[in-house]
């Protein structure tokens, strides 16, 4: 069953190139060759805001690449309410044939100049300049490097099994559309990679 549990799936960040890189993949053998068509999207997010948001860009974005997608934050309002008997009555209404469910496992942190001003004396204090002269200045570095951990899943709504599961090192692009536009084309291309859209 399509339990809330299941649904936290992991990314780790780590950047080199690609803003999406996978860190952990599981691909369920028995969906191989099962083409999904109209994709329900959850972001399991408690800010409502942040959720509405998200959820109707990647569908946006999904649509403009030719994959039919909708954010579910109007059929399950209450994001404390995702469960599978609530999603089984929702797939079967709104005639989707898979669940796409996304969650941030580690936000990472915003490094910011507010924090640069607060914390440069101690750097230099410490011998060094902001950046990677120093063990400080590493931290801050890499705590304002955009880093973060998302988990991605794919699930079959008939059967309501996991079809394919990722955690992914990502790396902000410096703005929430381009964080979900690359996340877009990440799930597209390894989706149609594998067969299943």
């Amino acid at each position: 069953m399509l339990c809330v549990t299941a649904i936290a799936v992991l990314v780790s960040a780590c950047g080199s190139g690609a803003p999406h890189r996978v860190d952990s993949e599981e691909l369920n053998q028995e969906f191989v060759g099962k083409i999904f068509t109209n994709l329900l999207i959850i972001g399991v997010y408690q800010d409502r805001t942040f959720r509405v948001s998200g959820e109707t860009s990647l569908a946006e974005e999904f649509k403009s690449r030719g994959i039919a997608a909708s954010p579910s934050y109007d059929l399950i309002p209450d994001s404390g309410a995702i469960n599978s008997d609530a999603i089984a009555g929702i797939v079967t209404a709104g005639s989707f044939d898979a669940v796409l469910t996304i969650a941030t496992l580690d936000p990472g942190y915003d490094y910011d100049a507010g924090d640069y001003m607060a914390t440069r004396g101690v750097v230099y204090m410490l011998g060094g300049e902001p950046g990677g002269g120093t063990d400080l200045g590493s931290m801050i570095a890499w705590a304002g490097s955009g880093l973060y951990t998302l988990h991605v899943g794919l699930w079959d709504a008939e059967t309501q099994k996991p079809v394919w599961q990722v955690t992914t090192d990502s790396e902000s692009t410096g703005s929430e559309s381009g964080d979900l536009r690359t996340l877009a084309d990440f799930v597209v291309t390894t989706l149609h990679g594998k067969g299943l859209l």
